[in-house]
């Protein structure tokens, strides 16, 4: 994941210095989102190259078991050797391309539940730390009522998609709002709801490069602390805890008095669980 991070890392740089366009931010998301797919797609071999490995262990362990209760002769013993043999063979290939090594060792970067060292239930507490954001969005409609901001027809469409469920539909308000007023105040609050409709959607991917995206253009905004947040817990339904660490760590060391504080502390404690 520190390719992630480089990235992520680069592109608040170029925001520092001010000499990144979108065009350039646009390219760093995409660069990411292609790294992300390609870790996809080791974790999915990883799990499958694991689970042969633990099927050819459970055909050795049988295999020793009925070779030591049979009274076939050498003859049948040289076969159960034999084919011992062959099978522990294939298990050490397997514990070669498979990182961490051996049939107990959960692959790398497979979900914790499938490890079964109990971290599942870690990240399960993780996530379960309660966002803002459905607060923010009760508040979000009341004062879209009385707004004349640029765009506040389509802010107030996504906040009803929003309230109603309908995620895409309110994510494609949002997105068209942000084209089409990229100036506007409702641009920071569009961007929020944005990146908590992707997240419920499941588009985990999606919405923690949304939720950088706005820390990065509103670092002091009123959803900073609770992008950050809601990005940690992202980044946990995939798996990294590590970059949900650091998310965690950069709220509490900028954010420290936002009501979300005491959330990302317990979610450290959470993710710190065996």
């Amino acid at each position: 994941m520190w390719i992630l991070r480089l990235a992520i890392g680069v592109a608040c740089a170029l925001m520092a210095i001010g000499c990144a366009t979108r065009a350039d931010l646009d390219t760093l998301n995409s660069n990411e989102m292609t790294l992300r797919e390609m870790i996809a797609s080791d974790r999915q071999q990883i799990a499958a190259l694991d689970q042969s490995n633990k099927q050819l262990q459970d055909q050795i362990d049988q295999l020793k078991h009925a070779g030591a209760g049979s009274e076939g002769g050498q003859q049948k013993s040289a076969a159960y050797d034999d084919r011992l043999t062959k099978l522990e063979a294939s298990v050490s290939a397997l514990q070669v391309t498979t990182p961490g090594g051996g049939a107990n060792a959960p692959p790398g970067g497979a979900p914790a539940a499938a490890a079964g060292n109990g971290s599942g239930e870690a990240s399960g507490a993780a996530t379960s730390v309660a966002s803002t954001w459905q607060a923010d969005l009760d508040t979000a409609i009341q004062e879209a009522a009385n707004s004349s901001a640029p765009g506040v027809k389509l802010y107030r469409e996504g906040l009803d998609a929003m309230k109603d469920g309908k995620y895409p539909a309110a994510v494609g308000k949002f997105a068209l709002l942000q084209r089409k007023f990229p100036k506007s105040e409702l641009s920071e609050p569009a961007e929020y709801f944005s990146a908590n409709a992707l997240y419920e959607s499941g588009k985990y991917d999606q919405s923690i490069l949304q939720f950088n995206d706005l820390v990065m253009r509103f670092p002091k905004g009123k959803y900073a602390s609770g992008a950050m947040l809601r990005e940690a817990q992202a980044f946990v339904q995939l798996n990294d805890k590590i970059d949900a660490r650091l998310t965690l760590q950069k709220l509490l060391a900028d954010h420290s008095d936002a009501p979300e504080a005491t959330a990302a502390n317990s979610m450290m404690k959470s993710l710190e669980t065996p």
